[in-house]
């Protein structure tokens, strides 16, 4: 069984995409959470391959398997026979917070682990790419298969040689505790398609977004809380340049409630068109109650610093 972290993206979200950074290097800052996918693996008395995701499958070859990911896994990361694969996850996809990387490296490390082998985090990250971008053709960047990878708040850079640059923030205190404290997620009640959105993104606006997660990477090392709050600001106004439909007039109104009760600074992380909020808020209470009020649940969350792990299946 494997646990890959969801995340959230603190900027540079769209300059992981490959269209962008073969030509003008990438780069992102990232949180991974303690919210998760899990996935179990079994290959004891299976007579065929049975797989519960978001619906059922049972199928006699890898290459029947309908679900994309799980099928281009088997074929390139498992060597055994039948087995039964079950997932779960603790947000709905679509959301923004990297679910379908994580579930693409947790079930390939799933498959690995399952198969006596085993992958270190980059490898595993670029494993996971390897299936969403290059063989499946998705128009989605390389963050979210990294952060589950990896874990931790952490700087990307991405190369124009396809290669990663992971370094680790030196946080201050304050932050961290802010990141447990002050950071609120809110789901808009919105799903989306991260790769739809994307694809429209646009090169300037993409430019913008990446000196804005240069700048928060440097306010969070700083400690400067009150120039995030504004970044994020920036940034939800620049997501709006970078492609149509990233921010629907519900995020808008949800966004000016959150900034009217408290909150400083308000961020989408995930690609927009729906999905969580993510607020910086100077009154987590206050935001809290108005943001349910208007139907907008909290996803509660803390930090993860391990990245995608094998764990004991229970007994």
């Amino acid at each position: 069984m494997t646990r890959a972290p969801l995340r959230v993206a603190l900027g540079g979200g769209g300059t992981d995409l490959p269209s962008y950074y073969r030509e003008h290097r990438g780069f992102v800052v990232s949180a991974a959470i303690d919210r998760y996918v899990h996935v179990l693996v079994s290959d004891s008395f299976q007579r065929r391959y049975r797989l519960k995701h978001l619906e059922w499958e049972e199928v006699d070859r890898p290459e029947q398997v309908r679900h994309p990911i799980l099928r281009e896994s088997l074929v390139r990361h498992w060597s055994g026979g039948p087995l039964e694969l079950a997932s779960v996850a603790d947000a709905p996809p679509g959301t923004g917070l990297g679910s379908s990387g994580a579930y693409a490296v947790g079930a390939i490390k799933a498959l690995r682990l399952g198969g006596g082998s085993d992958l270190a985090a980059a490898e595993l990250a670029e494993a996971a790419c390897e299936i969403e971008i290059e063989v499946l053709g998705r128009s989605t960047g390389k963050q979210d298969q990294y952060a589950a990878a990896f874990g931790g708040v952490r700087a990307y850079s991405f190369n124009e040689d396809d290669s990663v640059a992971v370094r680790r923030l030196e946080l201050p205190a304050p932050v961290l505790d802010a990141l447990l404290e002050r950071f609120l997620l809110f789901f808009s009640g919105r799903e989306r398609s991260a790769s739809d959105v994307l694809a429209g993104a646009r090169g300037v606006a993409l430019d913008r977004l990446r000196e804005l997660a240069l700048a928060t990477c440097s306010a969070l090392e700083a400690g400067d809380l009150g120039r995030c709050a504004e970044l994020m600001n920036e940034s939800w106004d620049a997501k709006r340049e970078r492609a149509p439909g990233t921010v629907l007039p519900e995020m808008d109104d949800l966004r000016a409630l959150a900034l009217h009760e408290g909150a400083a600074g308000v961020l989408s992380p995930g690609a927009g068109g729906g999905g969580f909020l993510l607020v910086l808020s100077d009154d987590p209470e206050r935001t809290r109650r108005a943001m349910d009020g208007a139907g907008a649940r909290e996803l509660s969350f803390g930090l993860d610093n391990g990245g995608c792990v094998g764990l004991s299946a229970p007994p």
